[in-house]
């Protein structure tokens, strides 16, 4: 993966870049990652880098609203996280989560500000939009109708499709869902209709985005 975690100069007095892009890399999970630091990557940096898929996760301050539990004492802030198949331009994961630090008073005291206004909250803000393809899923078997997919985490009814061949070649779409999770890896269904393009063993898999969620702070 290609992980560029850019920080606003607005942001910055209070979250290090350093700091942002570790959270990020750390709520990932990826086993590989190459870090960017020239702003926000396009395509071709993805490919130049020979990653799979690149992860832009912006991080910026947000307007603090009268009434709402980060409205004093607290830095408010907000990424977007969107996350792109490097071979066939897709969005496989786009997601905006609001963070709210640990009250300033409360880092002040403790010495290191930064990692003591964010080191809990994000963390714990992230862990709410899990993202379980941290490494690349491929089919291990194909018992029609279902193949098996050697990855963990996904849940039933998630929504996966076929993207490339076993040697890495981009090939028609080919829709599965999560049926359950058998150790490891997860079971999933795919049409048998005549006519329909059916997977094979080797073949490269990547989540359908979900449609963004968005979590609002309840008012005091």
């Amino acid at each position: 993966m290609l992980v560029a975690a850019p920080v606003s100069d607005a942001a910055r007095l209070s979250m290090p870049q350093p700091l942002w892009s570790k959270l990020v890399t750390d709520w990932i999970g990826a086993t590989q990652f190459v870090a960017y630091s020239n702003g926000v990557p396009v395509l071709a940096d993805c490919k130049s880098a020979g990653a799979d898929f690149m992860v832009v996760a912006p991080f910026d301050l947000r307007p603090r609203l009268p009434g709402m539990p980060n409205s004093s004492g607290r830095v408010a802030a907000r990424t977007n996280i969107a996350i792109t198949n490097c071979l066939t331009n897709s969005v496989v994961y786009n997601q905006t989560i609001n963070l709210d630090s640990e009250p300033i008073s409360d880092a002040a005291a403790a010495g290191d500000t930064a990692t003591t206004l964010w080191a809990k909250d994000v963390p714990a803000a992230l862990a709410q939009y899990p993202v379980f393809f941290a490494r690349i899923a491929r089919i291990i078997s194909v018992h029609a109708p279902t193949a098996l997919v050697d990855l963990r985490g996904a849940k039933p009814g998630d929504v996966f499709r076929v993207y490339a061949g076993q040697f890495g070649k981009a090939k028609p779409p080919i829709y599965l869902v999560v049926r359950r999770q058998i150790g490891k890896d997860a079971e999933m269904t795919f049409s048998t209709q005549p006519g329909a393009i059916v997977p094979v063993a080797g073949d490269f898999v990547e989540p359908v985005a979900r449609e963004p969620v968005t979590r609002l702070p309840a008012p005091q």
